[in-house]
């Protein structure tokens, strides 16, 4: 029988997961173009393969949360780690387009699920120890992002791309399943009472979306989504750089991403969320979208100027939008009397449908008009639009029933 662990040692192992999940999943961002090239596609039609895994993300999303009340997190957890893992793995072999859109959707739902998992526990350890750990979770989350960002940009040209994945799934998926299994007499147990479970019926019955919550995340994270399935094709076809400098936007918006929200407690001390949050998103989208429009408009001969300019918007964008998707996921929590598991899957199912049609906007719009750099502009305006959501993360709001 596993000993009960101090608040201080679980931390660790929520923040080493939550960093184990960011390396794995963000792992083969990098190396994009060699996926790309693998299925043999243009750019439109692999944005809208790379989308499809919203469709496992979504069921993932409404199913996982209710999974967990009923079954407990441990066993939950386990298979969603395997799912994830195997599914990666899988997909750096394929070259059928059908094929990697099949596993693609279960990449998509391993996603959501350990996103689930990990989340009701980082709500579990707050109602215990009431202490939140919503925003430094997400800045572990990003370190791994950056670190595994850094990592396989190093080894364009040096590792095959299978080999590397491979290798990251089996060996991190092994590691998260021992750090799971030492949290385990901290995680949520299986329901056992029968007025409080919830049925298959109950999953769509109980939905409710708290609308000015679910469309702000949705404005202010897919900047991220952005740069992450676009960053690396735009430097290298756009702007003629490629290699393992393609990777340094990302990395520049992921490193900025994680100085924020391990800092932002203290800007919080002196500084209500709303207020911060209105300043954020302006500096965000404003400064991104002007050295998008900036780069994009230099002389060919002036390219490391412009790549220079892109890394400054991706490092700005990064920055401003570091807590924001954080702060609305914790006020989703607050503002629902629904159990956290169901919380985080009822409103991360909203937000990746919301997210899935915007990838498909944006993947076509590149298509029709041959311009990432236009459609970098969206997660720019929906960035910019984040203001008028603001009130819903003051602290005495409520979701309208």
């Amino acid at each position: 029988m596993n000993k009960e662990l101090s608040n201080k040692t679980e931390q660790r192992i929520i923040h080493a997961l939550f960093f184990c999940f960011g390396f794995l999943i963000m792992s083969w961002i990098p190396r994009f173009p060699e996926i790309k090239a693998n299925l043999q596609v243009e750019n439109g039609a692999f944005g809208s393969i790379m989308s499809t895994g919203s469709i496992g993300a979504a069921l993932g999303l409404l199913t996982v949360g209710h999974i967990i009340h009923k079954y407990g997190a441990l066993k939950v957890s386990l298979v969603s780690i395997g799912i994830l893992s195997a599914s990666l793995g899988l997909l750096v072999h394929i070259h059928s387009s059908l094929f990697f859109l099949l596993l693609n959707i279960a990449f998509g739902f391993g996603i959501t699920a350990v996103h689930v998992c990990l989340n009701s526990h980082v709500f579990h350890f707050l109602v215990r120890s009431e202490r939140s750990l919503v925003i430094t979770s997400a800045g572990y989350w990003s370190a791994g992002s950056l670190s595994t960002a850094i990592f396989s940009g190093l080894l364009i040209g040096r590792v095959g791309l299978v080999a590397q994945i491979n290798a990251l799934c089996i060996l991190l998926a092994a590691f998260m399943v021992v750090m799971t299994l030492k949290l385990r007499p901290h995680l949520l147990l299986p329901n056992e009472d029968s007025e409080h479970d919830y049925s298959v019926k109950d999953i769509f019955t109980s939905f409710k979306i708290d609308w000015p919550v679910s469309l702000g995340m949705a404005c202010v994270v897919y900047l991220e989504f952005a740069l992450g399935d676009w960053g690396t094709i735009f430097t290298k076809e756009r702007l003629d750089v490629s290699g393992t400098l393609s990777a340094v936007p990302f990395i520049v918006f992921t490193a900025m991403m994680i100085l924020g929200r391990l800092t932002v407690q203290k800007l919080l001390v002196h500084t209500q969320i709303h207020v911060l949050f209105k300043r954020a998103v302006i500096f965000a989208g404003a400064g991104f979208a002007i050295c998008i429009i900036v780069a994009t408009h230099l002389p060919t001969s002036y390219k490391w100027w412009a790549y220079a300019l892109f890394i400054i918007g991706s490092g700005i964008g990064g920055l401003g939008s570091s807590f924001t998707g954080p702060a609305f996921f914790a006020a989703a929590n607050r503002r629902s009397s629904l159990p956290s598991a169901v919380v985080v899957g009822q409103f991360g199912v909203v937000n990746t449908v919301l997210v899935f049609v915007i990838k498909w906007v944006v993947a076509w719009t590149i298509q029709f008009t041959g311009s990432i750099a236009l459609a970098m502009m969206i997660p720019a305006a929906m960035m910019l639009a984040a203001v008028f959501f603001t009130d819903s993360l003051k602290e005495d709001s409520q979701a309208k029933s």
